[in-house]
């Protein structure tokens, strides 16, 4: 039997009285929204503490061992990048909001270092006060942690959107309370450990993404430099035909990174809910498409302008395309807000105690017409018959195409969305579309059938190893 009193004493010890946020609390309100407020996990949890150093992390996990309690982690008040829930043991929330120290920026070699508190706007605010050129290739949400994002493997929209890609080096806590340096960061004195991702011998980072096995408390991010020419464009798309060919028309284009962002290909809907989400007054008007495409080419001016012809000729093919620029920009009131997400600028800055409520998930396929209309087909034969309310778009990386389907959802409509959810996730996956990322509310369900039986035994085995007591949640290790 856990003796809450005594934790929280012995918590309160260790990051003060004032530090510590009992789970009943109306202050735990953000948490218990962060962490899903029909978790049976939540119950357990005695406290929310928050540590502002690294040190106080490591004491925090050795008395979590030494009480066979967990810790469950939640980098910044967004609640991106929060861990895993899959264990049933009492615990503490670890809030790493109070680390917010930019521990280097270096404008000469294009990185920067990060405690997990940090937000994209924090580190776009620190670049522009240091007068340097750079953009950081952000969440459409600006309050998110960047640490958050990279560990959920999120996609941006600029030519560094694959986040963990563009991140190089980390500093992790393990179960045992030790601290442990990836990459170069594990020689002493090195000077290339947010230059060099990989360190001698296994490459380890990635096991500390998606998962439960360490707390991350720096991690290093790669930062592109600002473009002399930036020009994004889009294409209006009114129907199925148009959709196909646009995706046909774009592939070879994104594998030879002739667009070398993230390209996205917005349902009208998606697109109206970014608006609401950013503010904006105007949510109607502009063209009456089914789909916009989004996308940006970016380098020195000259290339840039013959790039585009090539492109813009290429986009013609597209029956009914309606094509923009800056130059005849749409009067669609997304337009703006997607311009500023390929040059790295969130569109909205909130925290988890004022996000709208939505489970989402992402199922990824080749990059192709016919896959596209085959899982829009399936998502909405799921859940257009379950009355809930969703909204999808596509997103077109390096080899990939990722059709994200988010759905609303209230506490009192949580189970049934939910199950609607994982039927169109079953249907997806009969069809041999594999999920690639999804909510916390849907990890444990979805995780058996995308992992599949020897990488699960393999996932566990390491859990084991690393982290013998579950201590830090075992949400991989059940």
């Amino acid at each position: 039997m856990v003796n809450s009193d005594l934790i929280i004493e012995e918590s309160s010890k260790i990051v003060g009285t004032d530090n510590v946020v009992l789970l009943t609390d109306i202050a735990a309100a953000p948490y218990r929204r962060i962490l899903g407020e029909n978790s049976a996990v939540i119950e357990g949890l005695v406290a929310a503490v928050r540590p502002d150093s690294t040190g106080q992390i490591q004491d925090l996990v050795r008395l979590a061992s030494t009480r066979s309690i967990n810790v469950l982690t939640i980098p910044n008040a967004a609640g991106n990048g929060a861990a895993l829930l899959g264990n049933d043991k009492s615990g503490l929330v670890l809030d790493l909001s109070r680390m917010t120290k930019i521990i280097e920026f270096n404008p000469d070699s294009g990185y920067a270092l990060v405690e997990p508190g940090v937000s994209f706007d924090m580190l776009r605010e620190h670049i522009n006060k240091k007068g340097a050129s750079h953009w950081v290739d952000s969440d459409k949400n600006g309050s998110n942690s960047i640490s958050g994002s990279i560990t959920e493997r999120a996609f941006g929209y600029t030519p560094y959107g694959d986040h963990l890609l563009m991140q190089c080096g980390m500093e992790v806590v393990t179960a045992n309370g030790e601290v442990v340096r990836t990459g170069m960061g594990a020689l002493p004195n090195s000077d290339t450990w947010q230059l060099f991702k990989y360190n001698y011998g296994p490459y380890l980072d990635g096991l500390f993404s998606r998962s439960d096995l360490a707390v991350l408390t720096k991690v290093g991010v790669w930062l592109m430099p600002t473009p002399p020419a930036y020009h994004p464009f889009m294409v209006a798309l009114p129907d199925v035909v148009a959709l196909e060919t646009a995706i046909e028309v774009l592939r070879p284009m994104k594998i030879s990174m002739v667009v070398p962002n993230t390209v996205v290909i917005s349902e009208r809907r998606a697109d109206s809910d970014l608006v609401r989400s950013s503010n904006h007054e105007d949510v109607g008007g502009g063209e009456r498409s089914e789909w916009n495409l989004y996308g940006a080419l970016y380098g020195i001016p000259d290339n840039v302008k013959i790039t585009w012809q090539m492109l813009e000729n290429a986009l013609a093919q597209i029956p009914n395309g309606t094509i923009s620029t800056i130059a005849d920009p749409p009067t669609d009131p997304a337009w703006p807000l997607r311009t500023r997400l390929m040059r790295g600028e969130p569109v909205y800055s909130k925290t988890a105690e004022i996000l709208d409520r939505k489970l989402w998930f992402t199922a990824s396929s080749p990059m192709e017409g016919e896959a596209a209309t085959a899982m829009r087909d399936i998502v909405q034969k799921s859940l257009l018959r379950s009355d809930v309310d969703f909204i999808y778009e596509y997103a077109l990386t390096w080899r990939t195409m990722f059709m994200r389907v988010s759905i609303d959802y209230t506490t009192e409509t949580l189970a049934n969305s939910t199950e609607v959810a994982l039927s169109a996730i079953a249907d997806l996956t009969a069809a041999g579309y594999a999920i690639s990322h999804d909510s916390r509310e849907l990890t444990a369900a979805v995780s058996t059938a995308h992992t599949g039986s020897n990488l699960r035994k393999l996932y566990r085995s390491i859990s084991e190893a690393l982290d013998p007591n579950r201590t830090l949640c075992g949400g991989w290790s059940a």
